[in-house]
């Protein structure tokens, strides 16, 4: 009798930690998702990309499922104290309506269950997965038009530096780049500072995808951050030459969204070149 309650105990207990405290996770951060769509689905967003994230983590998650199946579970009760940091995180933030220390608490509060259910050794194989959600997690707005003006004036000052080295007559006032004729305004969406977050994320992707060693996969992730306003300032030119020989509105509509499209395909191309001069060749299994 004595046994049989142990065992009724124990399997309250694995219901209550692999159903209940997921489930009441979804429940606590459901105002918080609200606003982190709002920000993906906005117009002229930064984190467009934010609802593949979640895609991408579990993709690795069930890439670890060999090694996990091996793991022998043992709950860390310190989980407990991480998680409750995160959901105090998430209520602080929510009562003060400060969006970002909500979102962040998401990872957080993730990083307490997955410890507190399952141990470190299960923790130390998804470790990539957590962190990777940052990536979805949108930086505060002030943040990002700081961030985004300082981006413009970069590309449209590196605009004029070609433009001059090739004899180009053209003078930079703020994010306007002005030529004999006409000008070309630097926006926002033109800043870089998308692409920037889109490689940053694909460039850890890259990352787990390789068998390289540690300080290559290092160098690989921060050499995301070149390529990003490389190819950036290669779609300013761009525009800027059509702009220069066709007029403003040649520059706009389709000539403009193709551009947009060049920055990812010519960034792709040369991340895959720096794996490949860095040797960090793809792998299929971890």
């Amino acid at each position: 009798m004595e046994l049989s309650r142990i065992k009724s105990y124990k399997k309250l207990k694995e219901i209550f930690m692999k159903v209940i405290i997921p489930t009441l996770f979804f429940v606590i951060f459901y105002p918080t998702y609200s606003h982190l769509f709002g920000r993906f689905s906005a117009r002229d967003s930064y984190y467009s990309h934010g609802y593949i994230v979640p895609f991408v983590c579990l993709y690795f998650v069930w890439q670890k499922r060999k090694r996990l199946k091996e793991i022998d579970f043992k709950s860390e009760i310190i989980g407990i104290f991480v998680l409750s940091a995160g959901l105090l995180l998430h209520l602080a933030s929510l009562s003060l309506r400060i969006n970002f220390g909500s979102y962040f608490a998401i990872p957080i509060s993730i990083f307490g269950i997955v410890l507190y259910l399952y141990g470190r050794k299960a923790l130390k194989e998804v470790i990539f997965p957590i962190v990777f959600l940052v990536f979805m997690l949108p930086l505060p707005k002030v943040v990002i038009i700081a961030i985004s003006f300082k981006m413009k004036l970069l590309a449209a000052q590196g605009a004029i530096f070609i433009a001059e080295s090739l004899s180009m007559k053209a003078q930079r006032v703020g994010s306007i780049i002005y030529y004999p004729g006409g000008q070309l305004l630097v926006g926002d969406p033109c800043s870089g500072l998308r692409s920037l977050i889109s490689f940053l994320a694909l460039g850890a992707v890259f990352t787990q995808l390789t068998g390289a060693k540690l300080w290559r996969k290092i160098i690989l992730f921060f050499i995301t951050i070149p390529i990003a306003l490389l190819s950036n300032l290669s779609r300013i030119f761009f525009l800027f030459i059509v702009s220069y020989i066709y007029g403003e509105k040649a520059a706009q509509g389709v000539v403009h969204d193709f551009s947009g499209f060049m920055v990812f395909v010519l960034g792709f191309l040369l991340l895959i070149l720096a794996s490949k001069l860095l040797k960090c060749s793809l792998v299929r299994d971890n």
